[in-house]
This record gives structure tokens, sequence and C-alpha cells, in this order.
């Protein structure tokens, strides 16, 4: 469970790219997104329900792909990318 902690840690301060107008989603948020989805399955995976804790560090996950999807979006309206 440790790792997980450690790897959503390292995604946060992994400091995304600013794409340059007209470009598409650069490759290292990309790989932060697939990181997320990665540790949102692990955590699901992970058996009982730790106290809660498991489920609640699901819950952030969760809202930290919610908001790199609302950044994408954001990015896209106003023509950083395609």
């Amino acid at each position: 469970m440790r790792w997980i902690a450690t790897m959503l840690l390292v995604v946060g301060m992994s400091g995304f790219a600013i794409p340059q107008a007209g470009q598409d989603v650069p490759a290292d948020v990309l790989a932060a997104q697939q990181a997320l989805q990665n540790a949102r399955k692990e955590l699901a995976a992970a058996g009982n329900n730790w106290g809660g804790h498991r489920m609640l560090a699901i819950k952030h996950v969760d809202a930290a792909i919610a908001e790199v999807q609302k950044a994408e979006q954001y990015a896209r309206a106003h023509h950083v990318m395609k």
C-alpha cells in the first residue's frame, strides 16, 4: 500500500509540461493519466476496506483523474491543444 502513496506523490509532483499551441496531449500528461488509472485498478483490487482508507484513496484518485480531464478540456477550449 505504501508504494501506491509513493506513486501518487510522484505523479502529483511530476509537473506537467505545458503544451504549445496546436499540440496534442503531452506524453507526460498521458503517462500521468495512465498511472492514475493503474493506481485506481490496484486500489480496487487491494482487498478489504483497509479501515475505509482504501475507498478514500480511490475517491482521491478519481478526483485527480477528473482534474486532469478538466485541464485537458480547458487546454483544448483555449486552443493550447488540438
